[in-house]
């Protein structure tokens, strides 16, 4: 593809190449965007390759006049082109983020579909890990929709961050990902199970089990949990279908909430087995259900109508108030396993979970306690009138590798 035509659209502020752009993202509070629109291949074969140049053309136009004052915009690869910026906050990027978006949407071919990734990073890091970051972002996008943007906000990235969230999800592209049911039982009668909650595993080459800790922070560090959450809601939704006595729930983070993809996978769930969908929980954390209130709101009553049940995740002290926890009206609330470990010997932390639980009792929920590892600590928190336990002490999340034979489980 011939990219001299877009470089002499604006003279002195055409296409930089990948050291420019390298050079561009060095030091802190810096913004990067990588924009690709995969469909140019298909028009090459179909109309030709003056028509992609043309499309390239159009979109690199779009890209060097929408870009903030004193911007590098260059080419990565291909038919990648970027945008390399300062921005001081989260909030400006997401705001250059949207213009682009938006530019891009009104300028460019529309029956070709563009994507945009994004990282920004509130600390210097190295340019090459940004660079993967927003890669990564992109393939975020891409998987959400066929048009749009994804922002990954970056801290402190590491090498081994890059890494992991980069296996995990070349695994759950490959189809090499499960999901393990752990119990969640009646405080007052343990032997009998509530629900389950489905927690998704990897597994490497050689076979090995990865539990969500080892993958799932670096996807939450990247921004980039939505296929994740994607694949559990799915792999969930089966088993849903295929067992009528089964109830379970399924996490949705902030970073997944508010985006098409996980919305769409729902509605073609509850679409095609609306009975199943009315066994299913989605747990959102309080970030994520205060990240984006309206969206979060127009999600929920989605969820509400089709049956669905609400939970809130990780609930603590913390951010959500008595107004948000009446808005949404969460059906269940589960107190963070802070509270909970070693609670028999803090009576700081009895205080504090029987504030939540009054909490909860306020706003007719269930109150679960999580990470629940003791005969003593199940004792004190029955006392405090908890509704539910989930923990080892009764049950470690277990893979069914063959649905309907209770013997065929392995702890994962």
């Amino acid at each position: 593809m011939n990219l001299d035509n877009v470089i002499r659209l604006a003279p002195g502020k055409g296409l930089r190449d990948r050291a420019a752009i390298m050079s561009a993202l060095k030091g802190s509070r810096r913004l990067l965007m990588i924009v690709s629109a995969p469909g140019l291949k298909i028009l090459n074969r179909i109309q030709g390759i003056e028509a992609g140049d043309a499309l390239l053309v159009e979109l690199g136009r779009t890209i060097i006049n929408a870009a903030p004052a004193g911007a590098t915009v260059g080419r990565l690869a291909g038919a990648k082109l970027s945008v390399a910026c300062s921005a001081s906050k989260r909030d400006q990027a997401l705001s250059i983020l949207g213009e682009l978006s938006d530019s891009i949407s009104l300028y460019t071919n529309a029956s070709i579909p563009v994507h945009i990734g994004a990282v920004w990073s509130e600390d210097a890091i190295e340019p090459g890990e940004m660079i993967e970051a927003a890669m990564m972002a992109l393939d975020d996008a891409r998987s959400n929709g066929a048009q749009g943007s994804e922002l990954a906000e970056v801290g402190t990235v590491h090498k081994d961050d890059m890494r992991i969230a980069r296996e995990a999800l070349d695994a759950i592209r490959a189809g090499a990902a499960s999901v393990a049911m752990q119990p969640v039982v009646d405080a007052q009668t343990p032997g009998r199970v509530m629900f389950h909650d489905a927690l998704i595993r990897l597994t490497r080459p050689n076979g090995d089990l990865v539990c969500a800790g080892e993958f799932m922070p670096a996807l939450e560090k990247l921004g980039v949990t939505s296929e994740a959450d994607i694949a559990v809601l799915n792999m969930a939704a089966s088993d849903l279908a295929d067992d009528p006595s089964l109830r379970a729930s399924v996490n949705v983070a902030a970073t997944s909430l508010a985006r098409p993809g996980w919305r769409t996978a729902f509605l073609n769930f509850a679409d095609r087995a609306p009975e199943a969908a009315e066994r299913l929980i989605v747990e959102v954390s309080e970030d994520a259900a205060l990240s984006d209130i309206s969206a979060a709101t127009e999600l929920f009553m989605q969820l509400r109508v089709r049956g669905v049940s609400l939970a809130l995740d990780d609930f603590d002290t913390g951010r959500t108030s008595c107004q948000h926890l009446r808005d949404f009206r969460f059906d269940m609330l589960k107190i963070d396993g802070g509270f909970i470990s070693g609670i028999d010997q803090s009576p700081d932390n009895q205080i504090l979970v029987s504030a939540l639980t009054g909490i909860g009792r306020q706003f007719d929920m269930m109150v679960i306690a999580e990470y629940v590892e003791t005969a003593q600590e199940a004792r004190v928190l029955r006392n405090l009138g908890v509704d539910g336990f989930q923990g080892y002490l009764f049950g470690k999340p277990t893979l069914i590798w063959d649905k309907g034979q209770s013997s065929n489980r392995v702890n994962a």
